[in-house]
């Protein structure tokens, strides 16, 4: 084995690697995005890991064909990457750029547009220096997230954002919703945690599991896998803590005339 090798995963395989620096088996993240994985591969999703002779597996990629992106964005014809990560201690040594190259390769081979991904100032996605420095260009912006690509065609027509947000709230305009979809190991103690944080508030919350690429692309950012929306109004695009959760309903409480439950249990705070 050399110094570092690039494995390609597969549902035979994946159960034996690590998954987004989950090891155990035990973990409900973990346990959700390897069936997640297993059902993505015959739609053309490739999940790569990053594996060291002394230190195991330390980074990932994973792409998918435009049409069966789970991002909110239209790419047809291109490879669509999800993730890139390198472990923080292995960072700076020009990993993350062959885990690029073994994707712009297969897009290539694949006779693609070429790649696109999108790119966040937010550490839950990947930032846009290593794309930058790869030649990628941004197209559209929607802060916090910028959608880049490299073409292989100067005449191609470029990717765009398709996040229809207004339909999107419109649909959940009552109560308290979390859309959640698999594809991200950490979504499934965030929805634990925020439904906890929730009845506690005096909500009644109602998850909505994303169990499609078209599905993930009518969710109202370009996060596209999780949200919260509370009476219309969208509250959280990523994944947060129940605490977060917690401030970021009683703040909105304050601004606006504590709902009910907040209301009810902001008082049952104060009395202790």
């Amino acid at each position: 084995m050399r110094e570092y090798e690039i494995v390609d995963t597969h549902a035979d395989n994946i159960g034996g690697c690590v998954i987004c620096r989950y090891k155990s088996g035990k973990n409900e993240g973990r346990r959700r995005k390897l069936d997640w994985l297993k059902q993505r591969y015959a739609e053309g999703l490739r999940f790569k890991v990053l594996r060291s002779r002394e230190f195991g597996d330390i980074g990932m990629i994973e792409y998918a064909p435009g049409r069966q992106a789970w991002r909110p964005v239209e790419a047809e014809g291109y490879l669509v990457i999800h993730c890139l990560m390198v472990h923080s201690e292995h960072t700076g040594k020009g990993l993350g750029a062959l885990l690029l190259e073994s994707c712009l390769r297969d897009a290539k081979k694949s006779q693609c547009r070429g790649v696109a991904v999108v790119t966040s100032s937010d550490s839950f996605m990947a930032g846009s220096g290593l794309f930058l420095k790869a030649g990628f260009v941004p197209v559209e912006s929607h802060p916090p997230y910028e959608l880049l690509v490299k073409k292989f065609k100067a005449t191609a027509p470029d990717p765009r954002f398709i996040v229809d947000r207004e339909r999107a709230l419109k649909r959940h305009a009552k109560g308290l919703t979390i859309l959640a979809a698999d594809q991200c190991p950490m979504v499934a103690k965030c929805v634990k945690d925020i439904s906890q944080a929730a009845r506690a508030l005096g909500l009644k919350p109602k998850v909505v599991r994303i169990r499609s690429a078209q599905a993930s692309r009518e969710l109202p950012t370009p996060y596209g896998v999780f949200s919260i929306i509370h009476d219309g109004r969208l509250m959280v695009e990523r994944p947060v803590s129940g605490t977060r959760f917690t401030n970021i309903m009683l703040k909105r409480g304050t601004q606006r005339g504590l709902p009910i439950g907040v209301r009810s249990a902001q008082g049952d705070s104060r009395q202790s």
